[in-house]
């Protein structure tokens, strides 16, 4: 009788803390939290500024169009302006490209990889924080840069 209960038990009972989902087809907003980095001193940086964020996954999960405030990438000699309306094409749960708006830049400045994303249940019950970090190169591993992204969404 006990081992049927506690096989009951397990089956029926959730292990862990509920992973938060972004709902498909849905507008929600939320706040961008500021980073830096910057792997060598004089070197290649990126920067992503607070601020208001949209996100919206399609249907099924594999895209999203995603708003970021400011986010600047130098190579090493030239400044990128890449901030606005950007899309995410997901090849994997946890990654894919990003592709940002502006288009006068080279390829690999405007869609560049994103990897580490990851949406975990916030400290109230109507937030999600969304994690990932951009990759950004323009050709040579002295303009590699991985900027951490972490945004709020606020579910309604």
């Amino acid at each position: 009788m006990r081992r049927l209960l506690l096989t009951i038990a397990m089956t029926l009972l959730p292990w862990g803390v509920a992973q938060a989902q972004l709902p498909g087809k849905q507008v929600v907003g939320g706040q961008v939290h500021s980073a830096l980095a910057q792997a060598n001193p004089g070197g290649a940086w990126c920067f992503v500024g607070r601020g208001l964020s949209i996100f919206e996954a399609s249907a099924n999960g594999s895209q999203a169009a995603i708003s970021l405030p400011e986010v600047f990438y130098f190579d090493g000699t030239t400044y990128y302006l890449l901030n606005g309306l950007s899309h995410l094409t997901f090849t994997s749960p946890t990654g894919g490209t990003i592709k940002f708006r502006y288009t006068d830049y080279p390829v690999a400045v405007t869609i560049p990889a994103f990897t580490n994303y990851s949406e975990v249940a916030g400290e109230s019950a109507n937030l999600t924080v969304v994690n990932f970090s951009i990759n950004f190169t323009s050709g040579t591993n002295s303009s590699n840069c991985t900027l951490p992204v972490t945004i709020k969404y606020e579910i309604n």
